[in-house]
């Protein structure tokens, strides 16, 4: 009797599985800037607001992923379906799903040097602006 249980529990979680689309939902292109120029190699982290707003991105370990930026300064990024966003499709069924996302830089001695906030919706393809910020010690 165990082993019926077990397979039908096992049938159960393949059907389930294979009801929901799992892929890329949505696009950010992050092009980071500093004086006004393009930063080739800049590492770009990404995170997804919690309900704690922007005070997560104070450690970069808090990040639920990152990118290099490419020569022309754009860092890309996928965000994919369980992990940033809600599956598209569920059993057949559209679903829409929106939320928050940070996007940040870190200088030599891991201080957050640049933020930009993005709000991000099933289908979207965004580009945003990270300007990267010259943190001066005035003596």
């Amino acid at each position: 009797m165990k082993k019926f249980y077990f397979l039908l529990v096992a049938l159960v979680a393949v059907v389930m599985t294979s009801c929901v689309n799992f892929k890329t939902e949505a696009t950010v292109d992050v092009k980071v800037l500093k004086d006004g120029k393009p930063v080739p190699g800049a590492v770009v982290y990404k995170f997804k607001d919690n309900g704690l707003g922007a005070g997560t991105t104070l450690y970069k370990s808090n990040a639920s992923g990152s990118a290099t930026a490419d020569g022309g300064g754009i860092a890309h990024f996928d965000l994919k379906s369980p992990d940033d966003l809600d599956p598209s499709n569920v059993a057949g069924l559209e679903v829409s799903d929106e939320a928050t996302f940070f996007f940040c830089t870190y200088d030599a001695e891991d201080v957050r040097s640049s933020l930009v906030t993005v709000g991000v919706k099933t289908g979207d393809k965004k580009n945003v602006t990270l300007e990267i910020e010259e943190i001066r010690n005035d003596e």
